[in-house]
């Protein structure tokens, strides 16, 4: 095993035991919506992305389209996503995170912000910037015109509480 090996495998370690510091109240607010794996799976695909065919979410996540349906038509009646014929071309459904998912995100980012706080207070403020400089390094690009967050994006306010901005 190399050097970059170890370093891969404990940094994996310390980042679960890190999630699951916060587990238990992220849990909760999953549980109040009653969201199976699957349909976690197929919420956050759909929020990352912004406006998705259905038929993509399928490919993606790799089920089969008539799963796929099932599960895009319980997040509908939970009322977290939104089903509607593509403008162009009436046979594409498109599906895009209602405002009681987003609703649902803010929750949950306030949990993680809160809990994320308490940890991040113990650095100093050059960890804080090498913390950050890797976050940005590690986030993933989205397609244009893809992205959920360039209309609103969670930033934290003073005292750590969160709120939306539009930008």
């Amino acid at each position: 095993m190399t050097e970059r090996d170890r370093l891969v495998e404990e940094i994996g370690g310390l980042w679960i035991r890190l999630l699951a510091v916060s587990l238990p109240e992220q849990t909760s607010s999953l549980l109040d919506y009653d969201l199976t794996l699957q349909q976690l799976r197929v919420f956050a695909f759909i929020l990352a992305r912004g406006e998705t065919p259905i038929s993509k979410v399928g490919e993606a996540l790799g089920i089969k389209p008539n799963v796929a349906t099932g599960i895009t038509q319980r997040l509908v009646e939970r009322g977290l996503i939104d089903r509607r014929e593509d403008s162009e071309d009436r046979r594409i459904r498109l599906l895009t995170v209602t405002d009681r998912g987003l609703a649902l995100i803010d929750e949950l980012s306030g949990i993680v912000l809160a809990k994320g706080r308490e940890m991040i207070d113990q650095l100093s403020d050059e960890q804080l910037r090498q913390l950050r400089d890797l976050f940005v390094a590690l986030e993933p690009d989205v397609p244009a015109g893809h992205s959920p967050h360039t209309e609103s994006t969670l930033r934290t306010a003073p005292g750590g509480a969160s709120a939306r901005t539009t930008t």
